[in-house]
């Protein structure tokens, strides 16, 4: 299933506009940030066509060889599964993505309260998520993984951190990015033991409603992962695949 250009397009645009370096490579291009190395997503490669797997993992340790994992991103399919076999032969872990696009109507304002909340308020909440999901992560890697947020602010022309909160302090949230007539929705995450109380759904159709008028909203779950069902409940169809291959 190939997935819309115009998706395929925002991605590598909201990447590239975040990275402090971006190279060329074969099929598509790496994006990396030099302040943020413990960052997978902020250094990775993002290739959106066919290309000979040799010369593919060949740029991968060129561009990345100060890093001790590999991220390559494929957002065609056919490509993305043609290069599986080499990938993990060298080492590599696949991760198969669906791309989902809403085909539903706007929500209604959700019941819970959700806000777009202040960029330091997410710092913190993710700082404190970090350190309780691995708490053996160095204290320099925990900063980087919570402070790459601010960069999200440079990918689109409106993003947004959505939020519930509970005494002031983020418990379920999710990232809106909109840009030239496209939305994403990115990172929805509830805390254990907040879970089960409707707080995912309210933020996300907060996103929704903040993205009423767009063109394309979308967002991508994992491809063996149970909140596809969920997600296909709010109106969301899936509408293209995509393949991560992970070395570390």
């Amino acid at each position: 299933m190939r997935t819309p250009e115009d998706i395929v397009d925002f991605l590598v645009g909201f990447a590239c506009r975040q990275a402090s370096e971006v190279i060329d490579v074969p099929g598509g291009v790496a994006v990396r940030h030099r302040d943020f190395p413990a960052s997978y997503n902020n250094n990775r490669i993002l290739v959106r066509e066919p290309v000979e797997p040799a010369e593919l993992l060949a740029a991968a340790d060129e561009v990345m060889k100060d890093l001790d994992y590999r991220v390559i991103v494929f957002l065609d399919d056919e490509a993305g599964r043609a290069f599986e076999g080499a990938a993990v032969e060298a080492g590599y872990r696949p991760h198969p993505l669906v791309a989902k696009r809403f085909e539903g109507s706007t929500p209604p304002e959700p019941v819970i309260r959700v806000e777009s909340v202040a960029l330091p308020v997410m710092v913190e909440a993710l700082r404190r998520m970090w350190r309780a999901d691995e708490p053996e992560l160095p204290e320099e890697e925990v900063e980087q993984l919570a402070t790459r947020i601010g960069e999200r602010r440079k990918g689109a022309e409106e993003v947004h951190f959505l939020a519930v909160l509970h005494d002031g302090v983020p418990v379920s949230w999710a990232d809106f990015y909109r840009h030239r007539g496209i939305a994403q929705i990115e990172y929805v995450l509830t805390l254990p033991g907040r879970q089960g109380q409707g707080y995912s759904t309210a933020v996300m159709r907060e996103a929704l409603r903040r993205a009423e008028g767009c063109d394309t909203v979308f967002l991508f779950a994992d491809g063996e992962d149970w909140p596809q069902n969920w997600y296909g409940r709010l109106g969301f169809t899936p509408v293209g695949r995509f393949h991560e291959y992970l070395r570390n």
